[in-house]
């Protein structure tokens, strides 16, 4: 699964120069300078009278659309802010001329170098296809902006929606420029099959805060979906079709198992096991070429299981963030000396990690995640049910998740079938390592057969 947001979250310009000539709108792309390379940033800033609106990317995280408010601006002084969950940093900094911006970012500790240039002096988009309607859904008090795509002829199949994976995706799930959902809606209405695709909470036209949404208001916005099309009187649906990516499959899958509507559903690179399952084999991955002893890791691994629990359950918080700083700091202790050397405060680095884990864990999104067993749902759904594997993905593997779906989907007596791309990474793009550090240089479409795969097993289910 995609990682969840680490950086960037209050951004500030400011400059003491005094050229009003310059201006904030348009597109700006640049970087973070980070361990290992660079970390891409994209503005995308409008205009309307005095008054500044925009948006950030950062594609590296696969992220797309979140919101920036207020964006201000005095002179060459300006101000952008960003909210996600409960981290914040910062970027100062200043116009090195009318295209370009420099300065120093920081998260609460040391600066790194930032900066950006205007690639564009517009954010307008390509007009959109003739068979696509903008819509808003309302769902209580959170509006949800998404695009109807709908086929020429006949319709052939029910409405699918999508549902898309970990972290704030806007409607088209794009990462790197890789439009997932948008490719796969021309694709399937060319078919006959009409489709949906929305923007999650805060990002696009959708409103609210998704680090602050829980599974079940992330379910709530799909059965909001399914409610206003067998209520529309223009584009009236009864039967729809749920195509889960990723963290998406968990959604999807709690609403299939919830709402008679859904008549097919589509795991996409989905999870089986609760997320705490997935971030232990992450994080053990991550450890694997780390030259400590296993011990040590296995005990800080432990450690950090218990401190989602403790925040989970709410329960002797205080005693397990005790229990992980011990553990993590006996693991940079361990390390080679010329490493130990390296980091100036061991225990401000403690301190700073033991700190963002609990944030990350402490979102009410992550806690109703944590220890939710996704086959569970799968068990009832009794549907027709199409699963999809990269060979080569390194985030959702087939070793640790498609055993336990199909014993799920087996038990649950529904017809599925389960097809692996083994040269698909988890963007179902064709792959060489499958790691997320190659998708931004990758073709942006998706490995031989996946379009027909989904088309296909549509309209005979």
């Amino acid at each position: 699964m995609k990682s969840l947001l680490s950086i960037l979250v209050l951004l500030t310009f400011f400059s003491s120069k005094a050229n009003a000539q310059n201006s904030l709108e348009g597109i700006w792309e640049g970087g973070i300078t980070v361990p290992g390379g660079q970390l891409k940033i994209i503005f995308k800033i409008d205009k309307e009278g005095d008054s500044y609106s925009g948006t950030l990317d950062i594609p590296q995280q696969g992220a797309k659309g979140l919101r920036l408010d207020p964006i201000t601006q005095s002179e060459n002084s300006v101000s952008l802010s960003f909210n996600a969950g409960q981290i914040t940093g910062t970027f100062t900094g200043n116009f090195d001329s009318e295209t370009t911006i420099s300065g120093d970012y920081s998260q609460g500790g040391p600066s790194t170098p930032f900066s950006v240039q205007r690639t564009s002096e517009t954010t307008k988009e390509p007009e959109k296809p003739a068979n696509e309607t903008d819509l808003i859904i309302q769902n209580g008090d959170i509006k949800i902006g998404g695009t109807l795509t709908l086929p020429s002829g006949d319709f052939k199949a029910p409405l699918l929606i999508f549902s898309s994976g970990s972290g704030a995706q806007d409607r088209n799930s794009e990462a790197f420029g890789f439009k997932i959902f948008s490719i796969i809606a021309q694709s399937l209405s060319e078919k006959g099959i009409p489709s949906f695709r929305y923007d999650d909470r805060g990002v696009g036209k959708s409103t609210g805060n998704f680090g602050k949404a829980t599974l079940d208001d992330l379910a709530s916005d799909v059965e909001a979906i399914i409610f206003h099309f067998k209520k529309s009187e223009k584009n009236n649906f009864r039967d729809f079709t749920v195509l889960g990516h990723s963290q998406g499959g968990v959604v999807a899958g709690k609403v299939a198992a919830e709402n008679k509507d859904v008549i097919q559903l589509i795991l996409m690179g989905s999870t089986a096991p609760s997320l705490s399952e997935i971030l232990r084999y992450q994080v053990e991955f991550a450890y694997e070429p780390t030259p400590v002893d296993k011990s040590l890791i296995e005990k800080e691994i432990d450690a950090r299981e218990e401190l989602m629990k403790a925040i989970a359950f709410e329960n002797d918080i205080t005693a397990a963030k005790a229990g992980y700083n011990q553990a993590y700091t006996d693991i940079l202790n361990a390390l080679p000396e010329a490493q130990r050397n390296s980091i100036p405060d061991i225990d401000a680095m403690v301190k700073t990690q033991t700190n963002q884990l609990e944030q990350v864990y402490s979102s009410p999104q992550t806690k109703s995640l944590l220890f939710y067993v996704p086959t569970e749902d799968l068990e009832k759904v009794g549907i027709p049910t199409l699963v999809l594997f990269g060979g080569k993905d390194t985030q959702v593997t087939i070793s640790q998740n498609q055993a336990k779906i199909r014993k799920a989907l087996e038990k649950s007596g529904a017809n599925y079938q389960i097809k692996v791309f083994d040269d698909a990474n988890h963007l179902f793009q064709k792959a060489n390592t499958g790691l997320a550090s190659e998708y931004v240089f990758l073709d942006k479409k998706f490995v031989d057969g996946f379009l027909n795969q989904l088309s296909s097993w549509i309209i005979a289910n």
